[in-house]
């Protein structure tokens, strides 16, 4: 989440891990839900910021108050506020805490829903609620990596499928998000940074718990805080799957070959499994099929690599085929390919409104530096990158704030320089 100091905001999907999961316990909506605002917290017993001290939310809906206990602490973290409110969004419920140098540090959650002035559950016939801005920072090759999780005790997830720099997988009965390029993204919470924000549903809550914490590779205590919103966002290319199947789907391009590994989790129900390739991300065909779970064999973990004329753009999915019949689509991975040994540079679109996809193949781990330039010459955004061999997919956001006009992208190596040209609109 948020540090207090300007940052970049750049997406890398170098490995894309997105999954959209629906646990068998039956979520159906006939109201919206409320969203419950977590505002002017009391603490009502123990010590405030340590493990077992518990706060009153008073009217986070009408007629109902929540109870917010801490009940775990690791890593030495340590709580600074139950709630920023100095920034993000006033409603949503923002920890906010820091953790030492070199430690990975989380703290849980229990958070009940009460009627006002008692401490008895009450059941909530829908709940909604999103981890935003679960983003990272970056300093002299060291991360820090945010992480998130929601446990509703099932219910339905989903997140960005394309452009996502998190990963999202199942934890038990919760969903846990873990940001996996250690990128800055933007100055403030943003519930339109998709990228690095999930939603989490379940009907017939009254009790759930909530992980906020972050794996701090820097030298340094970098404050942070988390932001959970109690509202259901959109996302783009959204798929669900279902929770006892897929657990993740990811890949990695080198060398003019495309690396896939999938992963089904124990007791799964599927019956076969059709990987899916397009060029257009739009008309799939089958490459390779896999069938699971006969009698002879019960696979769990698959790798396909893809050599076959690998070039351009390239999208993959898969076709899970469950036992009673049912078929269910994963996330879609999308990879740019150049030629072999060869440094290319392509942006897409070329006519832009917010954001730009870039994609960068180098044949060697090396470091960069991308230039956003006018036609007279004006750096107007630049970008330290750190490329790794093979294709790199990253996504230049902000753009919507350019005047319209030509601009020059540009990514200098040190032994070349590329560029590509793009219209902001």
């Amino acid at each position: 989440m948020k540090t207090f100091f300007t940052r970049i905001n750049l997406t890398s999907c170098l490995f894309v891990l997105t999954l959209s999961v629906l646990t068998n316990k039956a979520v159906s909506q006939t109201a919206p839900p409320p969203i419950y605002k977590f505002q002017n917290p009391t603490l009502v017993s123990g010590t405030a910021g340590t493990v077992n001290a518990t706060y009153r939310f008073p009217t986070v809906a009408p007629g109902v108050d929540a109870l917010v206990k801490i009940m775990n602490m690791q890593g030495g973290i340590t709580l600074l506020n139950i709630d920023r409110t100095a920034d993000g969004y006033g409603e949503a419920f923002q920890p906010e805490y820091q953790v030492p140098a070199l430690s990975n540090g989380y703290i849980d959650f229990r958070i009940i829903f009460v009627a006002p002035g008692n401490s008895n559950p009450k059941e909530q016939a829908l709940v909604d609620c999103s981890g935003l801005d679960i983003d990272g920072s970056l300093y002299q090759g060291a991360a820090l990596k945010e992480y998130n999780n929601i446990d509703l005790y099932g219910g339905v997830c989903t997140f960005n499928l394309l452009n996502s720099e998190i990963a999202v997988s199942t934890n038990g009965t919760g969903f846990l998000a873990k940001n996996v390029t250690g990128n800055l993204f933007g100055t403030l919470v943003d519930t339109a940074a998709t990228q690095v924000m999930y939603s989490v549903r379940n009907a017939k809550v009254d009790t759930f718990y909530y992980r906020v914490g972050a794996n701090n590779l820097l030298p340094g205590v970098v404050p942070r805080y988390a932001s959970l919103y109690f509202k259901r966002f959109l996302y783009p290319s959204t798929g669900v799957l279902s929770v006892n199947s897929l657990s993740d789907f990811k890949g990695v391009s080198q060398n003019q070959e495309i690396n896939l590994h999938w992963s089904l989790i124990e007791g799964n129900n599927a019956s076969n499994i059709v990987l899916e390739k397009s060029t257009t991300a739009n008309d799939f065909y089958p490459t390779a099929e896999f069938p699971v779970n006969s009698q002879s064999k019960t696979q769990q973990n698959f790798e396909y690599t893809d050599n076959r004329n690998v070039k351009g753009s390239v999208f993959y999915r898969l076709k899970i085929t469950a036992a009673d019949g049912k078929v269910q689509y994963s996330n879609v991975l999308h990879f740019q390919i150049g030629g072999k040994d060869e440094s290319m540079l392509t942006v897409f679109p070329t006519v832009v409104q917010s954001a730009a996809t870039v994609n960068i193949s180098v044949p060697k781990k090396q470091n960069a530096v991308l230039l956003i330039t006018d036609m007279a010459g004006r750096i107007v955004k630049q970008l330290l990158l750190a490329l790794k061999d093979g294709n790199n997919s990253l996504v230049l956001s902000g753009i919507d704030k350019f005047q319209k006009g030509n601009y020059i992208v540009s990514v200098n190596t040190g032994s070349q320089k590329l560029s590509s040209q793009i219209i902001v609109q």
